[in-house]
């Protein structure tokens, strides 16, 4: 999972714009993982400064917090990461099925 959490990440942002933790708790009811504030925010922070996100500072009762979405350039990279992912899996399916006969 680790390898593809900037993948994970769009993909959630993909289906609406999250704050951190929200991502969290969506990755933590789905995979059953818990990302500490250390990894979580600087992976958002990183997909912003490489424009795969936008995030934007929201108050909410006096709380900030910052919203993210995916940008065109983040869903490009997601579809292709899925691409890929999906590419390798084929692979090692027909590597597995190859050793198994």
């Amino acid at each position: 999972m680790k390898n593809n959490l900037d993948l994970i990440i769009l993909r959630l942002l993909r289906s609406k714009p999250q704050w951190g933790y929200e991502v969290n708790m969506a990755i933590r009811d789905k995979f059953h993982v818990y990302l500490s504030a250390g990894t979580l925010y600087p992976l958002l922070h990183s997909l912003e400064e490489d424009g795969y996100v936008q995030g934007q500072w929201e108050s909410e009762k006096g709380r900030g917090r910052r919203i993210y979405n995916i940008t065109d350039t983040g869903i490009n990279f997601l579809e292709a990461g899925e691409r890929a992912t999906l590419e390798l899996a084929r692979l090692i399916k027909s590597q597995t099925s190859e050793s198994e006969t």
